[in-house]
């Protein structure tokens, strides 16, 4: 062997993410000069750097080489004693090369998230939603999820109601929300309130959710219903005023009459009344179904993406609500378009996670209109993917043409 290699550190931590710099000795054993190749090596190799790829060395003498470590902040980056490996093969003859190995710690990080499938549902006092627990870190992540709502106008329970998510991985955990008061309203209210997850030793992550309430008595309704009093009360009116006094009248001019008769005729004869009963017609209200339907697109690199829906025959479809996702914290531009206009233009290096756009006034699409999401990828946020992912979920009402 005419070669020695040694790491003047060992059973040192770092950090996914952060960068680690260890000292490498090459020591030439023989007495002629020779030049040797340092490379990384071992499942490290791919974020290990040597700053001198190639040195050389008199007989007897040495040199020192920093040697950079960078593990990267992904699940696939295992925490826990790490080997780092660094070859020096020699030019005049590669059989004599040599490895180099310390042992470092990788240190476990976090990185839990909350992601809505249905950030916003429309109801009168029970609703059901979906989210996904996805562990983004290197370690297990435990989570006890809660309800926070600070006016206690919701309450609800979660299916189930703890999870442990592995490094990586994700669970789908649904909730069950009931509206606690608020039984008889004329206009729709939003109640706001947001999912957390516990974690014993970190902080806790935590995701908004809304309820928008339908209304349980329609303006509609209302006037019906006051037009059928006001017509009640007029015939009762009508009744008492003028029908009762005319009809007590008259039976009272029969009953004279009869009496005067069954004095001069003992024979009885019978009679019959006749009976009417009004009806009243009933009321129909018919509320909008409430809808939900995503896009998702996965341009490549400075390529644009789209994916279309087309609405329906024989229904309206109200848009209200619009939710885009960029989870990997993409960049490009995303643009939402109906019948090939824009309707929303975004920038995904302003949406990290998630961006929720509710509308006050909803956007009326037509049978047959269609529905485009569009995505030009200019920068992959996750380096281990091949494309930009990203997603929108829109939500609104469906009512069927003949209802409206």
């Amino acid at each position: 062997m005419s070669v020695q290699a040694w790491f003047s550190s060992d059973e040192v931590s770092v950090a996914p993410g952060a960068q680690l710099s260890l000292m490498l000795t090459v020591q030439n054993l023989g007495e002629e000069t020779d030049s040797y190749t340092i490379v990384p090596a071992g499942l490290t190799a791919g974020w290990t750097t040597v700053d001198q790829g190639s040195v050389t060395l008199f007989g007897g003498s040495q040199v020192v080489v920093r040697v950079d470590v960078s593990p990267p902040a992904l699940p696939t980056t295992t925490a826990g004693p790490t080997a780092i490996s660094i070859r020096v093969i020699p030019l005049g003859d590669s059989n004599d090369a040599v490895v180099a190995e310390a042992t470092i710690g990788i240190e476990p990080f976090d990185d839990c998230r909350l992601i809505a499938l249905q950030p916003v549902q429309r109801a009168r006092h029970r609703a059901s939603y979906e989210f996904m627990v996805e562990n983004h870190g290197n370690n297990l992540a435990s989570c006890r999820l809660r309800l926070i709502d600070p006016t206690n106008r919701i309450d609800g329970t979660f299916d189930p109601p703890a999870v442990g998510v592995a490094p990586g991985a994700a669970s789908l955990v649904q909730f069950r929300s009931k509206a606690r008061r608020g039984l008889f309203r004329r206009g729709a209210r939003t109640l706001e309130f947001e999912v957390e997850a516990e974690r014993q030793g970190q902080s806790p992550v935590a995701m908004p959710l809304a309820l928008v309430q339908s209304p349980t008595l329609s303006g509609a309704a209302v006037g019906r219903t006051l037009g059928i009093i006001a017509l009640l009360g007029g015939l009762t009116l009508a009744w008492f005023a003028l029908l009762k006094p005319t009809i007590s009248d008259t039976v009272a001019d029969e009953v004279d009459d009869r009496v005067a008769e069954l004095a001069l005729d003992p024979e009885p004869s019978a009679t019959t009344a006749v009976s009417t009963e009004p009806t009243t017609p009933s009321v129909s209200i018919t509320d909008g179904e409430p809808t939900f339907f995503r896009l998702s697109v996965e341009p490549p690199l400075t390529q644009t993406a789209d994916q279309s829906a087309t609405m329906p025959d024989g229904e309206l479809f109200d848009m209200t609500d619009v939710r885009i996702e960029n989870p990997f914290n993409d960049a490009g531009v995303a643009t939402l378009l109906v019948n090939g206009d824009p309707v929303f233009i975004w920038s995904l290096e302003n949406i990290r996670g998630q961006l929720f756009e509710p509308r006050i006034t909803p956007i009326r699409l037509q049978p047959g209109d269609n529905v485009t999401f569009s995505v030009n990828c200019t920068q992959i946020g996750d380096p281990t993917r091949s494309t930009c992912t990203d997603a929108i979920n829109i939500g609104g009402t469906t009512t069927p043409i003949d209802e409206v």
